[in-house]
């Protein structure tokens, strides 16, 4: 077995959704600077940053919140990756998701969408031309997936710059559906251009703070074939 992280480590240079956010890192006591110790002050300017899960309360005043989410909800063992090549922000919808459906287990629990779009992180492309998912894949993958519990990507956000009244649609569809129907968690800005092998498990944990609309998570996942 191997193991390998989906997720993208934080850094002051982490991209931010629209770009107006940032990640500030600084020390608070150095070792080389003469202290007994290294410790770091970290600052978020806005919690969905980096590698990042939405629950229900992003888009809801009533939404579950992700501290009361059951811990097994975080953990899949049955995993499915696809490639939807992408080279602009276009909006993926149930039209591109056929040509790879036949790819995708029935009993998927954590559906990875690879895009390719890593490969411009450190571009102002990868904030203001990147790829969204349409809203009706939420019911779609309902129908045809009925034990998927969470999506995620390697783009920075659900919502397409270049479609944001649509991505805000999507986010409520996918998190906040009618009565009746399950909410599918949502991790963007994933690391997936690593995987190179069957994905048995992953796990991952959120950061867990009162106001759990979201929030950074470590991603690790278990491969069948070592790399």
């Amino acid at each position: 077995m191997a193991y390998i992280r989906l997720s993208h480590i934080i850094t002051q240079d982490t991209p931010a959704y629209g770009n107006r956010d940032r990640v500030f890192i600084r020390d608070n006591s150095s070792i080389l600077k003469g202290d007994t110790a290294n410790s770091s002050c970290w600052i978020f300017s806005n919690n969905h940053i980096g590698t990042h899960i939405d629950s229900a309360r992003h888009f809801s005043a009533t939404g579950q919140k992700l501290q009361d989410i059951p811990i097994g909800e975080f953990i899949y063992e049955r995993v499915t990756v696809v490639d939807i090549s992408c080279s602009t922000g276009v909006l993926i919808g149930v039209k591109e998701f056929e040509k790879v459906k036949p790819n995708v287990d029935a009993d998927t629990e954590l559906l990875l969408i690879r895009t390719g779009y890593e490969v411009h992180r450190g571009k102002d492309k990868y904030w203001n031309d990147n790829p969204g998912l349409n809203g009706e894949l939420a019911n779609y993958f309902r129908q045809n997936f009925p034990k998927l519990r969470c999506v995620g990507f390697d783009f920075i956000s659900l919502t397409s710059w270049n479609f944001r009244p649509e991505g805000r649609i999507s986010h409520q569809k996918f998190l906040c559906p009618t009565e009746g129907r399950n909410t599918i968690l949502v991790i963007e800005d994933m690391a997936l251009e690593s995987i190179n092998g069957d994905v048995i498990k992953v796990i991952v944990a959120p950061i867990f703070a009162e106001d759990g609309n979201g929030g950074a998570v470590t991603v690790i996942a278990e491969l069948k074939n070592e790399l």
